[in-house]
């Protein structure tokens, strides 16, 4: 049962629907065919205290983790992380845009 946490700084410019957010990362992963859509679990967890690079505030970030079992190959765990960061890209258009900030998929 693959599990996703989004995480990311309480200063990062876009303020979308995380829900909807949450659920566009389902319907992409799911779009894959490797799992079911029932079978992913996802939160949003915003940190109010954090540190990136080197430690100017005005550096935002968004981070999601996709835990899965082991074994998968790494074309698998590739095609996982595009699928998720086209939607993060597009929900936060912002971050993307001032080129400051960060987001990654592990």
């Amino acid at each position: 049962m693959p599990h996703l946490v989004l995480e990311y700084s309480a200063n990062v410019p876009d303020r979308p629907d995380l829900r909807r957010v949450l659920l566009d990362l389902h319907d992409a992963l799911a779009a894959t065919g490797l799992f079911e859509r029932k079978d992913l679990k996802s939160r949003a967890v915003r940190h109010e205290l954090f540190a990136v690079a080197d430690g100017v505030e005005d550096r935002p970030f968004v981070a999601l983790s996709i835990a899965i079992l082991d074994g998968r190959p790494d074309e698998v765990k590739a095609a996982l992380s595009d699928a998720a960061l086209d939607v993060l890209v597009r929900a936060f258009p912002e971050l993307v845009a001032e080129g400051r900030g960060a987001i990654s998929v592990e």
